[in-house]
């Protein structure tokens, strides 16, 4: 089955505020202090989940929160609610969506001025409740055109508004109507981006696929929005919460099918749905399910990075012109495979929220990997031995910080704050590729240390920058999970577009450093054939930046090939040099 996936599906700016509110409250929270959100965060069940398992309690009742820290929520509260919380000596965190909150600020001004203020969204809905309390007693919910004649005609002070995630349509057809009953009446269209967004181009994928599939929590007003303009545009279309909504006889039905997903659906659930769908029919005639399994295959089962290590071995030859063996290389690529496996499956819960399809795939094979990590540990260190013992001894020690990555730390380096090095602030980003440079940089040239010692560290300073960028690139992949499991990414630490802009800043130093080794003697002319590294990370990048990762194995798999890219221009190098 061929899927297409909205680029608009995922957290909406809104959510993802509250979610970084919420996520900063736990990470600072106190011994002893008490975190609630008044009423449900967002409309998703799964999060929701998430969040009570961090102990971040969802509270009904204003006597519930007294004396506690309280996140409103994205849809926001009624002021008198707003008031009633700081009565009772709750500490707030306002999470209410921005948009949200000026919508506030409209029906405020002009309920102040005497006007009656006209609401077209779902009376029962948390944000429409929020809205009313600013009306001051002179508002009134609709959500269908011949409502409008049933309002007093005698009004003259009429303000129209609209719930954020109203459905466009039904807000032109009350518009028409209320301008018509209300000549002088204010139109404010409130409906935000985002909703206007997702919903036209829902209305772009009918066009293009023979099924629609809404992925969202049931109560969530945006999610029930898309799935209504899917129907209306007279395609077979399935709101479901999760992929277990689904059911594989009636979607192997359809040839195509779009996937698009509420304001408060996280990634890995868009994931787990599209993975399933993809499943659904597993053979096609042209081959390009089968292609894009077996690209799983390679990704998931680190077999890309191994590779992308072992070539890098060859690239540092390249630059050193100092020799590299073929075994330096491939002691590379199994602390790499190694490495990468073992601590997959000591890192769970990040997997299952980062990319579900990885997480089945490994932990349905999960003796397997364990027993081949093993064994690689085990076939490097004969490798390393037979190289001397210097070499040995240097790769003992990353097998022993790499194994010791994930793992939980004596109970009297607790506290430090970081139970695992992993939930060191940043570990991920600036280990790694340590480790990286390292094996595929160090150990190949310790035997050479005495005439290629400046030489090895230019290497070293290079390849640890192509792998930070490497690295900071599947960060941006996995920063919703990541964000949720506690792990702080740079990307999660900074965020987003400031992580951006710190890997433009690299991409630059990388291409100084590069075009700088020849000018310097610090490397052969081999540097300057690698600069299209630079150009192709800063095309993942933005990628990354616009949302487009076209699926997470794919991903990382255009990641994974820029490495194997450089190193096969290096063996080709080597060759000839």
């Amino acid at each position: 089955m061929k899927v297409i996936v909205a680029s608009t599906a995922g957290f909406c700016k809104g959510v993802k505020d509250a979610m970084e509110i919420t996520l900063e409250a736990i990470q600072a929270r106190e011994d002893g202090e008490k975190i609630c959100t008044y009423g449900p965060l967002i409309h998703n069940r799964q999060v929701l989940e998430m969040l009570e398992s961090k102990g971040i309690k969802e509270e009904s009742r204003l006597e519930n929160c007294a004396g506690k820290k309280v996140v409103i929520r994205a849809h926001g509260i009624p002021p008198s609610e707003r008031q009633r919380l700081r009565e009772i000596d709750a500490t707030l965190l306002d999470a209410t969506c921005k948009r949200v909150a000026r919508v506030h600020a409209v029906i405020k001004r002009h309920a102040r001025r005497g006007y009656h203020t006209v609401i077209v969204g779902d009376a029962d809905h948390a944000e429409v409740i929020g809205l009313m309390g600013y009306t001051e007693g002179l508002g009134v919910v609709i959500n269908r055109p011949e409502q409008v004649m049933e309002l007093p005609v005698s009004w003259d002070k009429v303000l129209l508004v609209a719930q954020t995630t109203q459905n466009e349509e039904i807000f032109e057809q009350i518009r028409k109507a209320f301008e018509a009953r209300y000549p002088l009446g204010i139109v404010k269209k409130t409906i935000c981006d985002s909703t206007h967004e997702r919903q036209a181009e829902v209305r772009r994928l009918c066009s293009m696929v023979d099924a629609m599939v809404v992925v969202g929590g049931f109560h969530s007003g945006n999610t029930v929005r898309l799935a209504e303009v899917a129907r209306e545009c007279g395609i077979p279309t399935y709101h479901v919460e999760t992929e277990a909504d689904l059911i594989p006889q009636e979607m192997a039905r359809y040839e195509t099918v779009g996937v698009s997903a509420g304001a408060s659906t996280p990634n890995w659930i868009i994931q787990d749905v599209v993975h399933f769908l993809e499943s659904v029919r597993p053979e096609t005639q042209d081959g390009t399910l089968r292609f894009k399994r077996t690209l799983e295959h390679l990704v998931y089962g680190n077999v890309l990075a191994a590779l992308g290590a072992a070539l890098l071995s060859g690239a540092v030859q390249a630059l050193t012109g100092l020799p590299v063996s073929v075994k330096s290389g491939l002691i590379a690529a199994l602390y790499v495979f190694a490495m990468h496996s073992l601590n997959i499956y000591l890192d769970r819960n990040a997997i299952q929220l980062n990319n579900p399809g990885r997480a089945v795939f490994y932990f349905q094979r999960q003796t397997l990997f364990t027993w081949a990590g093993v064994l690689a540990v085990v076939g490097l260190l004969a490798l390393a031995l037979g190289k001397g013992f210097m070499t040995f001894a240097a790769m003992a020690f990353l097998v022993a910080a790499g194994s010791l990555y994930a793992i939980p730390l004596p109970s009297w380096l607790k506290s430090l704050q970081a139970i695992k090095i992993k939930d060191i602030p940043t570990s991920k980003t600036l280990l790694i590729p340590l480790a990286w440079a390292a094996v595929t940089t160090l150990v190949p040239i310790l035997p050479h240390l005495p005439v290629g010692f400046g030489r090895m560290l230019y290497a070293f300073w290079v390849v640890f920058l192509m792998v930070v960028i490497r690295t900071a690139l599947m960060d941006f992949l996995a920063v919703q999970g990541d964000r949720l499991v506690g792990k702080e990414t740079l990307v999660v630490m900074v965020g987003e577009k400031r992580a951006a802009r710190y890997v433009v800043g690299i991409l630059v130093l990388l291409a100084i450093s590069l075009i700088a080794g020849p000018m310097t003697g610090a490397s052969s002319g081999f540097a300057c054939l690698a600069l299209p590294v630079t150009v192709a990370y800063g095309g993942l990048l933005s990628l990354c930046v616009r949302k487009q990762f076209m699926g997470a194995s794919t991903f990382e798999a255009m990641v994974e090939s820029v490495l194997i890219a450089v190193g096969m221009i290096a063996l080709g190098w080597n060759a000839v040099a």
